[in-house]
């Protein structure tokens, strides 16, 4: 698939750039110089030249936009999101802003959020098969599995099989509860045109979102023997040593992750949070906060900030870090548990004690979801 390098392109908007209180040749002046510095890989310096456009023109749409990416760029997708939607709303339905507010949305896992945008793309060009693939993406990860599949099985007819789409179709047809087809799939996958470290890499991550984790190892190891420096794959192995608790190799996975691009938040938040569950939170604290900075929206790497804080006995810390986690994700009963625990150790019984009462709710809850589940499965087994 295509869509990462979409995340880099530089956007040429033809638009005006006029700017308040300064000259547009200036803020020209200004722009060029902030492209160039982005091109160059100077972040810094980029943002804050994009910035001082919008402090005298907050509607810039060429800036807004270049920000995004920008933002993109550096992992920081929250903020990347933020500036596209002002940049739509400044220039509606560029197709550029468009595809990168809907990748955005997709690399922070919010798929119905990106749906519409890639829905719009499709609509516009359906011979686009990268507006397909990402449309598909959205469908098959917000349990619509047969539109995926309706949009990919072209993809994979005749003799040039996208590997990425069959890769997508598998996944797509083991949702549907199509086992079968998934299974002829990903063998076709070995048959496409896909190096063998791609090949590996999907089925990797098909057996990764199975919870085949011994089989998902086999394939990340695969890779990383054909291709050592295959973005993602130390990522991946290490995510999926974490699930099958060997956690030396996990820590080794990721450390290979995060020196392959310190800003990935994703590879950041495991490795902080693995080194605080395995009794480090002085070592894990960093990774951890440089991945809150990234990607400030996500709910777990502020519980486990807010673990490691109390582990070490900075409890004043870890209430407000917890409280957040609890806030962002209040169907999670660890947050408020652990919450509870950190309330009554500074004395705050009646907080403490609200605090389980939530853990305990959530608990009851989750055990009626799973009668009803088990009710509802019994049901359609008589049906049958």
């Amino acid at each position: 698939m295509n869509s990462s390098k979409a995340l880099t392109a530089v956007l040429a908007l033809v638009l005006a750039v006029a700017a308040s209180g300064q000259s547009a040749s200036n803020t020209r002046q200004i722009f060029d110089a902030s492209m160039q510095a982005m091109s160059a890989g100077n972040y810094p310096e980029a943002e804050a030249g994009f910035h001082k456009i919008l402090k005298a023109d907050p509607g810039n749409a060429s800036a807004l936009a270049n920000l995004g990416v920008l933002y993109s760029k550096t992992h920081r997708y929250t903020q990347a999101i933020e500036v596209y939607q002002r940049a739509l709303k400044a220039a509606p339905n560029q197709k550029q802003i468009e595809l990168n507010l809907g990748l955005a949305y997709l690399k922070e896992e919010q798929y119905a959020e990106a749906l519409p945008y890639f829905k719009h793309l499709h609509e516009q060009d359906s011979s686009s098969q990268q507006a397909v693939m990402l449309l598909a993406t959205c469908y098959v990860f917000t349990e619509h599995p047969a539109d995926g599949i309706d949009l990919l099985k072209p993809l994979v007819e005749g003799t040039r099989q996208d590997p990425a789409a069959l890769y997508l179709l598998g996944i797509a047809y083991s949702k549907a509860g199509q086992a079968q087809q998934a299974q002829e799939t990903f063998r076709q996958l070995f048959s496409s045109e896909a190096t063998p470290a791609q090949s590996n890499f999907l089925l990797g991550k098909a057996y990764e979102e199975a919870r085949s984790f011994p089989e998902a190892a086999d394939a990340f190891k695969s890779v990383l023997q054909t291709e050592p420096g295959f973005p993602e794959a130390h990522l991946e192995l290490g995510k999926v040593y974490v699930s099958m608790q060997q956690n030396e190799d996990a820590e080794k996975q990721l450390r290979e992750a995060v020196a392959q691009d310190a800003q990935d938040a994703s590879a950041l938040y495991y490795l902080g949070a693995l080194l605080v569950q395995m009794q480090q939170p002085k070592e894990g604290l960093p990774y951890l906060e440089k991945a809150q900075s990234l990607s400030p929206d996500a709910w777990a790497t502020y519980f486990y900030l807010g673990k490691a804080h109390f582990q070490l006995h900075d409890t004043e810390k870890a209430i407000p870090l917890l409280q957040r986690a609890s806030e962002m994700n209040p169907d999670d009963s660890g947050s408020p548990y652990l919450l509870a625990r950190a309330l009554r150790s500074v004395g705050k019984v009646q907080e403490a004690d609200a605090a389980m009462k939530r853990v305990a709710e959530l608990h009851v809850s989750s055990i009626e979801a799973e009668r009803r589940a088990l009710k509802d499965a019994h049901i359609v087994a008589d049906s049958q």
